[in-house]
């Protein structure tokens, strides 16, 4: 096998064992940003429908809600860094992002190791 071909299979074997070991770490966030975040049927609604596509002005009517009531919950996700956000023109596009709510709640989670171990 040449060495390029090693050197790829390799990189696979360890993309695939990262990826193993983040899918307990993702689960967990996803569990807590779920209970913090989509409390509500609508909220919930709102969430799923971020499918980096739509704009919020165009989610707002398909869920039939106020564009104030999405912005709102919007802009709590974006503060936080829980999703991605693209714009075109005027307005913003919303894309989920599991990458972004593992980041924030480990980042939570060492904040509070280190609080722990300063007292």
């Amino acid at each position: 096998m040449p060495e390029s071909e090693r050197i790829v299979q390799v990189l696979e074997e360890l993309l695939k064992e990262v990826q193993l070991l983040t899918v307990s770490t993702k689960v967990a966030a996803l569990d807590k940003f779920e209970s913090e975040y989509l409390s509500t049927s609508l909220k919930r609604q709102m969430y799923e429908a971020f499918d980096g596509e739509r704009t919020l002005q165009k989610i707002s009517s398909d869920l039939n809600c106020k564009i104030n009531t999405l912005q709102i919950f919007v802009q709590k996700l974006v503060e936080n860094d829980l999703v991605d956000v693209r714009t075109d023109g005027k307005s913003r596009i919303i894309s989920k992002s599991i990458s972004k709510i593992a980041i924030y709640y480990a980042r939570q989670t060492l904040e509070q190791r280190n609080i722990q171990s300063e007292e």
